[in-house]
């Protein structure tokens, strides 16, 4: 198909992807890839933590706690159910944490904004759940009264786990934690602004007729 020019002394939008892609906004995408290979690995352990219990297992811990058996039960089915549904909300930020690695890639500023506001609220949470580990914070379990030892209820679920995940989630938590801080760092650089900022249009001078 051939190319017709525009007419003389018009505005023409500049073509795509004339600015090249500068390495920070590549490092920054591949950033986002890694946060949610961390999501999806973080779910998966999880999962895999609890799936592993022997079966009445948390409810018996609970009820060694001090609760009475029917709130024993009910709290042990809140922290399975509750586990899954976050596996699977971490599943879902990973899909949406490589749509941004993908678009981010591409120069798309609504993508580049996306970035700094989802990686924001991670850092918070992430950086909020270290330092809830770091000071032996519970685990997240529910229920509350008189006679109920949350801490010992938390530490002998903490017990059961496999040994190595602990330290692989720690592992993670950090991983992702750095990841976003970078990525949000690298895609404020200039030479990211420059790449994401709109090109402007070209002028294209009027012909006049020869004499």
């Amino acid at each position: 198909m051939s190319y017709t020019p525009p007419p003389s002394g018009y505005l023409v939008p500049a073509a795509p992807g004339s600015v090249p892609r500068p390495g920070a906004v590549t490092v920054s995408a591949l950033l986002l890839y890694v946060v949610s290979v961390a999501l999806v690995l973080s779910a998966a352990i999880s999962v895999y933590a609890f799936s592993s219990l022997p079966e009445g297992l948390v409810e018996d811990i609970y009820r060694e706690a001090g609760m009475a058996a029917d709130l024993a039960s009910t709290t042990a089915s809140i922290v399975v159910i509750t586990t899954y549904v976050v596996a699977g909300v971490y599943v879902l930020l990973a899909a949406f944490f490589v749509v941004l690695g993908m678009f981010v890639g591409r120069g798309k500023q609504w993508a580049r904004i996306t970035t700094w506001v989802f990686a924001g609220i991670g850092l918070c949470c992430v950086g909020f759940g270290l330092l809830s580990q770091s000071a032996g914070g519970s685990f997240g379990t529910s229920g509350s009264g008189a006679g109920i030892d949350q801490e010992r209820a938390a530490e002998r679920l903490t017990e059961a786990m496999p040994s190595w995940s602990t330290p692989v989630g720690l592992l993670l938590s950090v991983v992702m934690l750095l990841s976003m801080l970078a990525a949000i760092i690298l895609l404020a650089l200039p030479a990211s602004n420059a790449f994401f900022r709109k090109p402007a249009p070209e002028w294209t001078p009027p012909a006049y007729p020869t004499v």
